[in-house]
C-alpha cells in the first residue's frame, strides 16, 4: 500500500496528491471514476505565481485494485481526508480498511469540528487537522490550477515530529507547507475568510469580481464582525493569515473601491477564474458546508448567549436555495445570481 492515501480526491485532494507524486512521494488517490478518467493520462499543475509541472503515472485506489490486495496490504501510513464536512460521517466507514493503529489521519475540511467524529471513530490514531487556504480550479480536464495564496498548514503534535517530517518532505513552490501549534485559532482565522464562500455562491461570479464590488464586501464584512465578536468572547487571538490583521479586514473590506484596490492589492492576488467550493456545490446541486461555516458562527454565538443575525440569515438563504421545497424558495423571493444590494437588504431584515 502507498505510504500516503488521498481519500475523497476532488479538486483540492487531486492537486495535493499530484504535487506529492511530482515530489516522488508514494501516494495513491481514492476518487470518483469521473475524476480518475480526467487525471489518469497525466496532470498539469500550475498556480497564480506561474509555477508549472507536468505529472504522469498517478496511482489510484479503486475497487479493482482493492480487490487484489490482502487486508494487511491496504493499510497506509498517512491518510489525507479531503472530503467535504458533510461527507465525513460516510468517509469514516469507508476509510476503515485503510487505517492501521499507526496510520496518521489528516483532516483537511473547512470550518470547525469536523475532525471530532474522526477522533471518536479512531481513538488510538493520531488525528491532525490541516488548514488548506488556497483555491484550486480545473482549467480543463487534467489541468489543476492553484488560484490563490497561502500555505497548507499542518497541526503540530506535542513533540511536533509528524508535522515537521511532512513539512520537510512536501513543501514546494506548487505546494507551500507550514505547521502550527495553535490550529484552533488558525481555523477560526480561516473561517473568517471562508464566510465569503456563501456570498460568492449567492453572487454567482468569480471571487475576484466579487471582491472588486464594495457592496458584496460590505456584506462579508458584516459576517466577519459577528465572528470577531465570538472570538473576542472566547478569548481567541486570530493569527494573521492575509496581508491585513484579522480585526482590520472588515474595515478594509468596507473601503471605497479605489482605496480598497490600493490597500488590499494582495487580497486581489486571486486568479480571475477562482470560485469557492460552495459555489461549485450549489452549481452542481450538492449539499453545502454552510452549517460548518456561517452556521458555526451562529451556533458558537448562541452557546455564548450572543447572536449572529447576519450569518443566520445567510444560512437560511443558502438552505432555501439548496432545498427541493420550491415553496420555501418563493417565501424568500430570491434566486441566484443575487446582487449586493439584495443581499444587504436581506441581512438587515429581522
Amino acid at each position: 500500500m502507498s505510504s500516503h492515501v488521498i481519500f475523497g480526491a476532488g479538486l483540492i485532494g487531486s492537486y495535493i496528491g499530484a504535487c506529492m507524486h511530482q515530489l516522488g512521494v508514494n501516494v495513491a488517490l481514492v476518487c470518483r471514476p469521473t475524476i480518475k478518467h480526467k487525471l489518469i493520462s497525466g496532470v498539469t499543475l500550475t498556480d497564480y505565481q506561474e509555477h508549472h509541472a507536468n505529472v504522469t503515472g498517478l496511482n489510484f485506489l479503486d475497487t479493482d485494485v482493492l480487490a487484489r490486495l490482502e487486508p494487511d496490504q491496504l493499510k497506509c501510513d498517512f491518510l489525507w481526508l479531503t472530503v467535504k464536512c458533510q461527507s465525513v460521517a460516510q468517509a469514516i466507514q469507508d476509510i476503515a480498511p485503510l487505517v492501521s493503529d499507526k496510520t496518521v489521519i489528516l483532516c483537511c475540511q473547512n470550518g470547525l469540528g469536523s475532525e471530532k467524529p474522526v477522533q471518536n471513530a479512531f481513538p488510538n490514531n493520531v488525528v491532525l487537522r490541516v488548514m488548506v487556504p488556497f483555491n484550486v480550479v480545473e482549467l480543463k480536464a487534467g489541468h489543476l490550477h492553484r488560484g490563490s495564496q497561502g500555505h497548507l498548514t499542518i497541526e503540530q503534535t506535542i513533540k511536533g515530529q509528524v508535522s515537521e517530517i511532512l513539512q520537510e518532505r512536501l513543501n514546494s513552490p506548487l505546494l507551500p507547507v507550514a505547521q502550527t501549534h495553535d490550529m484552533q485559532a488558525l481555523l477560526w482565522a480561516k473561517l473568517q475568510l471562508n464566510l465569503g464562500n456563501s456570498i460568492n455562491a449567492l453572487a454567482d461570479i468569480p471571487v475576484k469580481s466579487m471582491l472588486q464590488q464594495r457592496g458584496y464586501r460590505v456584506v462579508i464584512a458584516t459576517l466577519m464582525q459577528e465572528l470577531l465578536t465570538v472570538t473576542d468572547e472566547l478569548g481567541i487571538e486570530l493569527p494573521k493569515v492575509t496581508s491585513v490583521p484579522a480585526k482590520i479586514v472588515p474595515y478594509v473590506l468596507k473601503l471605497p473601491n479605489f482605496l480598497f484596490t490600493l490597500v488590499a492589492n494582495k487580497m486581489l492576488a486571486v486568479d480571475p477564474t477562482v470560485r469557492t467550493s460552495m459555489w461549485w456545490d450549489m452549481s452542481q446541486g450538492k449539499p453545502t458546508e454552510i452549517h460548518y461555516l456561517n452556521g458555526a458562527v451562529v451556533s458558537s454565538a448562541e452557546r455564548l448567549g450572543k447572536k449572529a443575525p447576519a450569518n443566520k440569515r445567510i444560512v437560511t438563504l443558502i438552505e432555501s436555495l439548496t432545498s427541493s421545497n420550491g415553496a420555501k424558495k418563493d417565501l424568500l423571493n430570491l434566486a441566484r445570481p443575487i446582487s449586493a444590494k439584495q443581499l444587504q437588504n436581506f441581512i438587515r431584515k429581522r
